[in-house]
């Protein structure tokens, strides 16, 4: 039986991405699919795609991350900067770590408060889930910095203008579909004829 796959590009300044995150790592588990996480440069996609931002998104968009926060207990304050060079060396070198790690530098910027901007902030954040090195390792790697190149040209080139961008197959060989934001989880489970949970069903099920 053909295994679905979600191939879910994310941008850690993305507060949508950090919400679409814990989404999918809730449905990943409860639909049984394979989920690739690739890190990408949102500003340059924005640009590319001539998607500006409006002076009215930032109000809302704090009103609107305090509801999604309430209803799912993610904890939400602030906007949050990058670490994508790290998170993409972790993608290649230990991808078993790599939701724990987005979590972790979401977390230091959402919760505590202080944005991961250097590579000491970043080791700090990522303590007990990778070693220090690996922060020195990823900035030094030239693969790391083209990966997120490719990643970003590849978002480009699916016409994305946001984060999450998120791209999902039937693994039955039928053309992937495009799905935008965090809050399309609902068109996708009806797409690969999955279970949907509302959100405070969803985040409160002790088996997902």
């Amino acid at each position: 039986m053909a295994v679905p796959e979600i191939i879910f590009y994310f941008e850690s300044a993305s507060s949508y991405s950090y919400i679409g995150f814990e989404f999918m790592e809730r449905y990943k588990r409860l639909w049984d699919v394979k989920v690739d996480y690739r890190p990408f440069n949102l500003m340059q996609v924005m640009a590319n795609a001539k998607n500006k931002f409006s002076p009215y998104k930032l109000p809302f968009l704090f009103t609107d991350l305090k509801r999604t926060s309430a209803i799912t207990k993610i904890p939400t304050r602030m906007i949050p900067t990058t670490a994508l060079r790290t998170l993409q060396f972790i993608k290649t070198q230990q991808p078993e770590k790599m939701p724990e790690a987005m979590r972790r530098l979401w977390n230091m910027e959402y919760v505590q408060l202080v944005a991961p901007a250097t590579p000491e902030l970043v080791k700090q954040a990522l303590e007990g889930v990778v070693d220090p090195s690996v922060v020195d390792e990823a900035l030094k790697s030239e693969d790391t910095l083209e990966a997120v190149v490719q990643n970003t040209e590849a978002v480009k080139q699916l016409k994305g203008f946001g984060a999450p961008t998120i791209l999902v197959s039937k693994g039955d060989g039928s053309k992937p579909q495009f799905f935008f934001g965090s809050d399309r989880f609902e068109h996708i489970a009806i797409y690969l004829d999955k279970e949907f949970l509302p959100s405070k069903q969803l985040f409160a099920s002790p088996r997902i």
